[in-house]
């Protein structure tokens, strides 16, 4: 009988009047892959930074190993042998792909002579390559450079490059490979796949399942059912806080109060289109000519052209590493084309700033939210409306009405006014950010990856309110992995690959064209992941 490696029994937390977790427990045995899933807001974010030791319980106890960690630091833990990632992907991204992996080896390495060692000053010592420690270094690097050369030449061809300067799918990964560098007894993945296409999916899934073919003990957190299913020994669903089903994947799949919880109702793309009929010849709204794009010596778009007209929703799919979200950039002046033009009804406006594009119109909700985490609910709602604040008092009395526009749009948010902004589940910060965005009354609004990481009940939700926003006269140009979603709401849609536009048309005839799965989908792998 396998030995039991984690056991956290009776944790509660609660953020003000908010109850996060209740009396909720879960154990890990050794070599066991658990899988952890529920709507976003049920507590599995909150669960992870009790145990990582990010946040602390309000109650409850945390065994590691037998011993009680409770009271242990983030730091502690982790050299004890829990490691965690996050579902926003966090590199360090200035530091090379190399220099990333070794810090997570140096955290292994360290973990391994405090507890051989013990005592402040053999601690202290390992930080320092002095003596014995610096004959460590070769090996720190071997280390480093195994664990590049397990997700193949995405990593190991990359060893120099700076993080920042990887994909999403890739810093995804680089993310893991750090904290397998550290030897964890226990690695807590929070969305390991979030972002990901179904080819990117699919290679996640046999990496992970070849990591637990070596011992390795895991808790996932997973919106992607098919993958809980293959991965995991058990599953424990998860709903405002508390445990609402366990069990093996299949049983608690099955379970009546989990699919009601997490799944929802699924969408019918031909009734989205039915209530989102396109306008008639719209004119102009945004328009790119001509792109041409770099960092650096690298070159991103090659002649990129495209429309958004008003009252349309417009998607930009693509592969990873194919230009998307570097459009976002140009489009919202954070990046300057190295040759072409940005316009705005007609007007060139690719000399003009972030905040001056803002005024004129054009709105962000960015991948990954990029909420104020320290700041308020109420705060983070305002700060859309800062380009506004100061204006005259009629001004402050119309930010006031927008306000309370957008809260009887998001009910859920008027819930939690007072409450930080960085507490919220991913669902709620979603939706936090684009009620942020709506608060500079936009013409358009451009979404980057909205509905990554949330459950299929969420993603109902997001797209939902996209589609109310349209009919309220807001266009939207929409940055999204979930191809079939999105085209689900669209009226138009482009595809880039390797920064040219390779297919353009209505959203039905891209739902249609057979060739959008090889240049977005990579394929039939894992489709109903």
């Amino acid at each position: 009988m396998a030995a039991r490696l984690l056991e956290a029994s009776g944790l509660s937390k609660s953020f003000g009047g908010l109850a996060a977790l209740r009396e909720f427990s879960i154990h890990v045995d050794e070599g066991e892959s658990v899988g952890v899933i529920g709507p976003n807001g049920a507590g599995k974010t909150t669960l992870f930074n009790i145990l990582s030791g990010a946040e602390k319980p309000d109650s409850g106890r945390i065994l590691l190993g037998g011993r009680d960690v409770a009271r242990l630091g983030p730091e502690r833990r982790a050299a004890l042998g829990m490691v965690r990632t996050f579902q926003a992907g966090r590199c360090f991204a200035n530091l090379s792909v190399e220099e990333n992996l070794l810090l997570g080896a140096q955290t292994g390495r360290i973990a391994s002579r405090a507890r051989f060692l013990g005592g402040a000053v053999e601690l202290a010592q390992a930080f320092f390559p002095f003596g014995a420690f610096r004959r460590e270094e070769s090996g720190l690097r071997l280390r480093a450079d195994h664990i590049a050369s397990s997700f193949g030449e995405r990593l190991s061809s990359r060893l120099a490059d700076p993080a920042y300067s990887l994909s999403y799918a890739n810093r995804r990964r680089l993310e893991i490979g750090r904290a397998l560098a550290s030897k964890p007894a226990l690695l807590l993945l929070d969305e390991p796949t979030a972002g990901m296409n179904p080819s990117e999916t699919a290679e996640m899934l046999e990496y992970l399942e070849a990591l637990k073919a070596t011992g390795l003990s895991m808790i996932v957190i997973e919106h992607k059912l098919p993958l809980i299913m293959k991965l995991s020994d058990r599953v424990i669903a998860m709903d405002e806080g508390e445990k609402i089903a366990e069990g093996g994947p299949l049983d608690v799949s099955r379970n009546a109060q989990v699919i009601e919880a997490y799944l929802g109702t699924p969408r019918e793309v031909s009734q989205a289109r039915a209530s989102a009929a396109p306008p008639a010849a719209p004119a102009p709204l945004l328009k790119l000519e001509s792109i041409d794009s770099f960092y650096g010596p690298v070159q991103v778009h090659h002649g990129l052209s495209l429309e958004v007209g008003e009252g349309e929703i417009v998607c930009l799919l693509g592969g990873n590493a194919s230009g998307k979200s570097t459009t976002m950039k140009i489009i919202l002046g954070l990046l300057s084309p190295r040759s072409g033009e940005v316009l705005w009804r007609g007007e060139r406006v690719t000399s003009l700033s972030t905040s001056e594009r803002i005024k004129l119109g054009i709105a962000s909700v960015p991948e990954a939210r990029r909420i104020f985490p320290e700041m308020s609910v109420e705060e983070n709602i305002l700060m859309g409306a800062y380009v506004r604040l100061g204006s005259g008092r009629a001004e402050r009395r119309a930010v006031r009405a927008d306000e309370e526009r957008v809260l009887e749009l998001f009910p859920r948010l008027k819930e939690r006014l007072s409450q930080a902004g960085g507490t919220m589940s991913g669902g709620e910060q979603q939706m936090l950010a684009m009620a942020r965005a709506l608060m500079s009354s936009p013409r358009l609004i451009c979404m980057d990856e909205p509905t990554m990481g949330l459950s299929p009940l969420f993603v109902e939700r997001v797209l939902e309110t996209v589609s109310a926003l349209n009919k309220e006269g807001v266009s939207i140009f929409m940055v999204e992995q979930n191809a079939h979603q999105a085209l689900g709401i669209a009226h138009r849609g482009y595809v880039l690959q390797n920064g040219r536009l390779v297919l353009q048309g209505s959203a039905l005839e891209l739902l249609n064209d057979p060739r959008i799965r090889d240049a977005y989908l990579g394929g039939e792998q894992m489709m109903d992941i």
